[in-house]
């Protein structure tokens, strides 16, 4: 009887073990788990200051914010008041014709000139036309005289393209976009760190694709004088566990 006794005391040993050694484990998961609760919602309140700094690009969605649901609580500076740092004097002297091509207005993300694809693109080409170089070249003057970050938007209507081209519109629009980039830069002269550029392709329209004029409004360039605070990091980036995230969509 005492061995037998014994032998269940040995073996009572390595399951008292086992149970600690769990409950340890359960333990260690349930603070790993509220310190990382902890820290997505710390993010969160950084994705929501992002949302406030950024807002969305070049309002494509009728005032959406980029991060929906998450705003920020950082108050912008007014829109009007900044728009007026901008020199557009080479776009609106003595060049109405000019004038009834683009269009310019402010958004959460900065002052934007829309100009529609007709004016620089064939319908459904990223190839700028001559007189789309010639636009280019009279807008180069409010490139030059305003040192704010400039984005490159380019965005399509909800038809697919050519089936020739082999491409869809988020392409075709990238491709646009590119092509803007490339001739300020290379052609002209622009310095490049201040201009990005990438398109939406159907998926920021202005308004519904349902008729042709509709789908024309929508098949535009934005050129978005970015206004911004320093902050000691590219605009539009955050950190989050040593990875750096560029806010897009």
């Amino acid at each position: 009887m005492k061995l037998k006794k014994r032998h269940g005391s040995e073996q009572a040993a390595p399951d008292l073990v086992m149970v600690m050694t769990i409950s340890l484990f359960i333990i260690l998961l349930a603070f790993f788990i509220l310190l990382n609760s902890i820290a997505v919602v710390d993010d969160q309140k950084k994705l929501g200051v992002l949302d406030s700094l950024i807002g969305n690009f070049g309002v494509l969605t009728g005032g959406k914010s980029v991060l929906e649901g998450k705003g920020g609580t950082m108050g912008l500076p007014d829109m009007e008041q900044m728009s007026s740092h901008i020199d557009f004097s080479d776009l609106t002297e003595g060049a109405e014709d000019l004038i009834r091509l683009v269009r310019i207005r402010t958004d959460p993300n900065g002052t934007a000139l829309t100009v529609p694809e007709k004016a620089l693109f064939e319908k459904g080409d990223f190839h700028l036309t001559a007189a789309g170089k010639k636009l280019l070249d009279r807008m180069c003057g409010t490139f030059q005289k305003n040192k704010y970050p400039v984005q490159i938007v380019a965005h399509t209507d909800n038809l697919a393209p050519e089936p020739g081209l082999g491409m869809t519109n988020r392409v075709l629009s990238t491709l646009q976009a590119g092509r803007i980039l490339e001739y300020l830069i290379r052609e002209k002269g622009l310095e490049a760190k201040r201009f990005t550029a990438w398109g939406w392709g159907q998926y920021r329209p202005l308004v519904s694709n349902q008729t042709r004029e509709t789908r024309e409004m929508n098949r535009r360039i934005e050129l978005v004088f970015v206004h911004e605070r320093s902050t000691g990091k590219p605009k539009g980036i955050f950190t989050f566990r040593k990875f750096f995230f560029h806010v897009l969509d």
